[in-house]
């Protein structure tokens, strides 16, 4: 019995058919990368400490999503300092808190919405961030993508 994976043979058969037609037409640029790491713990210190922290760096529509999520509101809103940390260095440049929303799309998926005077310093293409988190730890990973 053959135990190579289904997907992996229809992956391969479709390598070696040659589907160039579907490729894309345009050619994706990665212009930046970003990336961002944070103990929570220093995001629950920062929200004790300060409590106008959080309306600081989250839009009103981030907070809502963030504190939606009682159980892990922590890790909500460090996922989003992270998020926005790592668009700034993908970009090169200092962006305002409240110009940057990340907000999920109907699947779940993180979405980057720029607004102001941050949107003029991404003219073109398109912001993707990953978010991810552990009991102790928060991570974002942003690209600036441009088609050529």
């Amino acid at each position: 019995m053959d135990s190579t994976p289904d997907l992996y043979r229809a992956t391969q058969a479709r390598a070696t058919n040659h589907t160039v037609a579907t490729l894309p037409t345009q050619t994706a640029l990665v212009r930046g990368v970003g990336i961002d790491l944070i103990e929570l713990e220093r995001i629950a210190r920062a929200c004790a400490r300060h409590p106008r922290f959080v309306e600081r760096i989250l839009t009103p529509a981030e907070r809502a999503y963030c504190l939606s999520h009682s159980a892990s509101a922590v890790q909500h809103i460090a996922g989003r300092w992270c998020a926005k940390e790592a668009i700034a260095k993908a970009v090169g440049r200092p962006l305002r808190w409240q110009e940057v929303e990340i907000l999920p799309d109907p699947y779940g998926k993180p979405v980057v919405h720029l607004y102001g005077t941050s949107a003029t310093l991404v003219p073109e293409g398109e912001l993707l961030v990953s978010i991810t988190h552990t009991r102790t730890l928060a991570q974002a990973i942003a690209l600036w993508v441009v088609n050529r």
